[in-house]
């Protein structure tokens, strides 16, 4: 569990560490119960309302968000939590990659009205 701060990358990472993680949270087991509301990141990218378990490690639905669009922010302990998973590498989907919707780090990078 992290907690970025607002600097969000232009494009999202999408390497060993991003590619480990998919495979790893495809396998992941959710917590039953949700809890009343949800975390928004700094950027703007919702998470649901679950805990998730990926590889024995607690989570949020945000977890490939973090190492697509805030690697920076990550502390090298979590990102050799992720660089341990064993469970292959898979290609991420838009959906699971949780876009950045009010960065505007991002949105300026990508052209758009901020």
């Amino acid at each position: 569990m992290v907690e970025p701060s607002v600097k969000t990358a232009t494009t999202p990472i999408i390497d060993e560490l991003t590619r480990k993680m998919t495979a790893a949270w495809r396998q992941r087991r959710d917590d039953e119960e949700g809890y009343r509301g949800f975390h928004t990141c700094a950027c703007g990218a919702f998470s649901d309302n679950k805990d998730h378990w990926v590889g024995g490690l607690l989570t949020n639905s945000l977890c490939l968000h973090y190492l697509a669009f805030h690697r920076d922010d990550l502390p090298q302990e979590e990102l050799d939590k992720v660089r341990a998973l064993d469970y292959g590498e898979e290609e991420p989907t838009e959906k699971e990659l949780a876009f950045p919707t009010r960065a505007r780090d991002w949105v300026v990078a990508q052209g758009e009205n901020a």
